[in-house]
């Protein structure tokens, strides 16, 4: 029945009527459909409407015709087109995917085995607690930021509409440079900034040029999933080495392996532990590295959030033969949709790093690059991190204080002097990837360290973010998680 008042075309309902028919099976093929002038008189429409509706069918291949016999459903049609549930056309493609040969590269084949799962991130962004390396989006700035957004659109300047420079837009690594130079302690100039796509890019990169399949790399116990995924894409052998009070050990690291090429270590606020290596341990790392020709990258997680007296030096300010790759990243200082980062690289490695990021894809997104250049040349950055600061530190005391008062003799909550998370610290008997595993069926968010040790007898602890929660949602968690704690224990 055609209906007039439809938004659709009559000689489209025509069409969509014959078509459904044909897969449904009540039109078979070879079956002889009614001339055009019949068939327009006994709808009521004109001749032209069925001819569009049969030209239409024609050139789908639903219908065929033959000269002086009229027109005929199609007498060959796909089987995917005839009257199939929707589970039997899925299983149908899936075993035609698993028949086929996966043509791949060794290097894909090798990735395959290591698994899909190396890095796993929260991408629906739901905000539950105690999810962690999430900032307070509700506190930055967009207001500042969509207003250097504004004017730059407005006047868009020609050098970032066309390609740009692989090592990225000069005037964002001039800011860059500059900052890290006061609040960090690195040495640099702007030349030696080279702008990533995130963290994880840069190690990526580092990984391309530095290793060969089955060098031997340390790496901190536990240790970042981001990490781990981009030097394990470059198929090194990874040396796990456990860290304590002092952060990474020199002595631990030697007694596994003497022949790593390199190593990965976040000194400033060790990842997830939240440990700082000591000076003397820093020092006796880049003598190693000197002394036998290695490399050190230095992802400096976290280090703008210190709540103990002002942030860390770095440990490439420490440098004095090149050996430290230094790495950061704005997802957790800006927004993690932002996808910008750097890396400082000694400036005899200034152009192989270049061509490597230039071949890898060119560069970064040059309009979000000039709106975070104003955003730091004109203070704004310096200002927010100073507010996430005392923030987040008012957060976490909320949280300590919230753990005290509900999780006492159920989960051992301890003070940081930096970062965005907390470790709470479990008895032997109550396993912390069960109590997590729980928590996520009551809509919390809670990773247990074990996820990110190379470890099988990990540190049993909790990882409980905090910075994006306020005291509201920092509270009603706490007692979410005593609920599931409280279950565990009997």
């Amino acid at each position: 029945m055609l209906n007039e008042k439809s938004a659709a075309p009559l000689y489209r309902q025509i069409y969509e009527a014959v078509r459904q028919a044909i897969l449904t099976g009540e039109f078979q093929p070879k079956m002889p459909l009614p001339a055009t002038r019949l068939l327009a008189k006994q709808l009521g429409v004109s001749r032209m409407t069925i001819i569009n509706a049969y030209d239409q069918l024609f050139a789908e291949g639903y219908l065929e015709g033959r000269t002086g016999a009229g027109t005929y459903i199609a007498s060959e049609l796909p089987e995917e087109l005839l009257e199939m549930s929707k589970a039997t056309r899925r299983r149908t493609a899936e075993k035609r995917v698993a028949a086929r040969s996966l043509n791949i590269s060794s290097q894909g084949s090798w990735l395959a085995k290591i698994g899909a799962n190396v890095l796993r991130l929260d991408r629906a962004m739901k905000f539950t607690p105690f999810q962690h390396g999430l900032p307070a989006l509700d506190e930055f700035p967009f207001d500042v930021w969509s207003r250097i957004a504004q004017k730059l659109y407005k006047n868009m300047p020609r050098e970032v509409l066309g390609y740009g420079e692989p090592e990225g837009y000069r005037p964002l690594r001039e800011a860059i440079a500059a900052h890290l130079k006061l609040a960090r302690g690195v040495k640099c100039d702007y030349a030696q900034v080279i702008i990533t796509s995130g963290a994880q890019h840069a190690l990526t990169l580092a990984g391309k040029i530095f290793l060969e399949p089955g060098d031997e790399v340390w790496m901190e116990d536990p240790c970042y999933l981001g990490a781990r995924g981009a030097l394990l894409s470059a198929e090194i052998k990874p040396i796990a080495v456990p860290v304590d009070a002092d952060g990474f050990d020199l002595s631990e690291a030697l007694g596994k392996s003497k022949n790593a090429k390199l190593v990965y270590v976040t000194p400033s606020h060790q990842y997830p532990l939240g440990l700082t290596m000591s000076l003397a341990r820093r020092l006796a790392l880049i003598d190693w590295a000197r002394a036998n020709d290695a490399w050190i990258i230095e992802d400096d997680y976290n280090s703008e959030y210190r709540y103990a007296g002002r942030p860390l030096a770095s440990l490439q300010g420490l440098d004095r033969d090149g050996r430290v790759i230094y790495v950061g990243t704005f997802s957790k200082t800006i927004f993690p949709s932002l996808r910008l980062g750097c890396l400082v690289v000694p400036k005899d490695l200034i152009e192989v790093f270049t061509i490597a990021r230039s071949l890898n894809d060119l560069h970064s997104p040059l309009i979000e690059q000039a709106i975070l250049a104003e955003f730091i040349a004109e203070g704004h950055f310096a200002r927010h991190l100073r507010r996430m600061r005392k923030l987040y530190e008012e957060r976490q005391k909320i949280l300590l204080r919230e753990a005290k008062k509900q999780l006492e003799g159920l989960l051992e909550v301890r003070e940081a002097d930096a970062g965005m998370h907390l470790i709470g610290w479990l008895p032997d008997e109550i396993r912390a990837e069960r109590v997590a595993k729980k928590a996520a069926q009551n809509n919390l968010k809670i990773s247990p360290i074990a996820a990110y040790s190379f470890n099988p007898h990990p540190p049993n602890g909790l990882i409980l973010g905090y910075a994006s929660y306020n005291e509201r949602q920092i509270k009603e968690g706490v007692s979410l998680l005593k609920k599931v704690l409280l279950e565990e224990y009997d």
